[in-house]
């Protein structure tokens, strides 16, 4: 935002921000404070990289983008067991005089036993500072709690950082221009293909009737890796996908995302599995071939078809009219392709998003089937390292209940000098582990590619 829009934007802002403090002391009661105005587009990568707090952002392959600078409110749980209370939560906040469209933002871990040790399992917030930006237009909000008793400088000061963030900075970005002083595999590649092989043993032993075992890659660099280049990086290669960043702890948690777990507008409800997966060909003729034995593979079917299964189920007790094509789809990203069934749904009254995501969350997608046996196979005999919020969830959900959550696969987190990359392959009774192995690094080419990493298997 250059400095005439900035001033202006800020202007605006003071003045009713100061009418709302004369009116908190007269009345004598706490309040909240929540105006909008349009403003100019916001390169929101930088924003988001500048902004030293708290900060989320969720950018679509329709060119709609949320950006989040830090937190007027928030939850936090070790687990996602109390996720439908934020439909109550957030109804009494629009009730209190919050806009419908104020957005909660944050996600949540793939499981409360695998946790970073800095991360929660569940973390929401409501941000300070909210822009959300179409192709078109963007609207910026800005959320305070009002308390007659304080001055008027203590909420220009929460507000500073914000200005600080939207104000004019170079659109051009710094190469990462970065080489990695080491690689490391965790597990190696030898290692993994055992445990793969132990998996399919697993299964045909009538344990599990699939399971996704992840690999992690940590990236080593000898100075702090450039968030800003990466995350433009992301959204430069990844049209296709939601790409999505989070700040928290002084780490970023980042991807680019093919998989949609819910999304809601009004009442209606989708969501998708997504499930199979297979290279990109070279060639046009190549890539068909590609797909085509994917489509005929059984393999690939029977694991495409335990998440269909999955999700028509958990949907079931929250919606109605539940409606999926027999035959799946194909979803293409520039280093694999993957079947894929769309999913729409009515929400039944009683139900909300919020209870749609705790309700699909893990899917066999990222964790097998049963949901159970497989998760506890994966934290307590198969993974060497804790998930964290990869193959978590991430989205945004406004006050007025609509919303979009996705499944947080094709990512990392950056922490300070490190990048740990994450990817997973869903493992069945006939799965070939060499041919496993190959797929995860299909799938950690899109954080490679992000980090300017091209070429090697690791």
């Amino acid at each position: 935002m250059d400095a005439s829009a900035l001033n202006l934007t800020r202007t605006w802002f003071d003045e009713h921000l100061r009418r709302a403090l004369e009116h908190a002391r007269k009345t004598g009661h706490r309040e909240w404070f929540a105006k909008s105005l349009a403003i100019p587009a916001v390169p929101l990568v930088q924003a988001f990289v500048r902004y030293q707090g708290f900060a989320w952002l969720f950018t679509g392959p329709d060119g709609s983008a949320q950006l989040g600078l830090g937190s007027v409110r928030d939850w936090q749980w070790r687990d996602s067991s109390s996720l439908d209370r934020m439909a109550q939560y957030t109804r009494q906040l629009v009730v209190e005089g919050l806009p419908p469209r104020t957005l909660v933002v944050g996600g949540m871990a793939f499981s409360a036993e695998s946790l970073w040790s800095d991360w929660p399992g569940v973390y929401l917030a409501l941000p300070l500072a909210q822009v959300v930006q179409t192709r078109h237009e963007a609207t910026l909000q800005v959320t305070m709690a009002i308390d007659g008793e304080k001055p008027l400088e203590y909420y220009h000061r929460q507000l500073h950082a914000v200005w600080e963030t939207l104000a004019d900075s170079p659109n051009a970005f710094v190469p990462q221009s970065l080489t990695p002083e080491r690689i490391v595999a965790n597990p190696a590649r030898s290692q993994w293909l055992k445990q793969v092989e132990q998996a399919t043993q697993a299964i045909r032993a009538g344990r599990l009737e699939k399971v996704v075992l992840a690999r992690a890659l940590t990236v080593e660099y000898a100075q702090a890796a450039r968030v800003d280049s990466i995350l433009a990086n992301l959204c430069a290669q990844n049209p296709d996908a939601t790409v999505f960043a989070m700040r928290h702890s002084g780490s970023v948690f980042l991807g680019a995302s093919p998989e949609l777990l819910a999304r809601v507008r009004d009442d209606t409800v989708e969501s998708m599995s997504l499930a199979g997966s297979a290279p990109r060909g070279l060639t046009p003729e190549e890539d068909f071939d590609c797909a085509l034995r994917m489509q005929r593979d059984p393999k690939s079917a029977r694991e495409h078809g335990v998440v269909r299964r999955h999700v028509q189920e958990a949907l079931s007790d929250l919606t109605v009219s539940l409606k999926m094509p027999e035959v799946p789809n194909l979803k293409k990203l520039p280093s694999v392709q993957h079947l894929l069934t769309p999913v729409f749904a009515r929400l039944k009254p009683d139900a909300s998003l919020w209870s749609v995501v705790q309700k699909l969350h893990p899917t066999p997608a990222v964790a097998g089937y049963p949901i159970e046996a497989s998760t506890q196979y994966i934290v307590n005999v198969a993974e060497p390292f804790a998930r964290g919020w990869y193959a978590g969830s991430l989205g945004w959900t406004e006050l007025s209940g609509d919303g979009q959550w996705i499944v947080a696969l094709r990512s990392g987190i950056i922490r300070g000098n490190n990048v740990v990359l994450y990817a997973g392959c869903g493992i069945m009774e006939d799965s070939d582990p060499a041919t496993e192995l190959a797929e995860s690094d299909w799938k950690f080419n899109t954080m490679l590619s992000a980090l300017e990493i091209e070429g090697e298997s690791y």
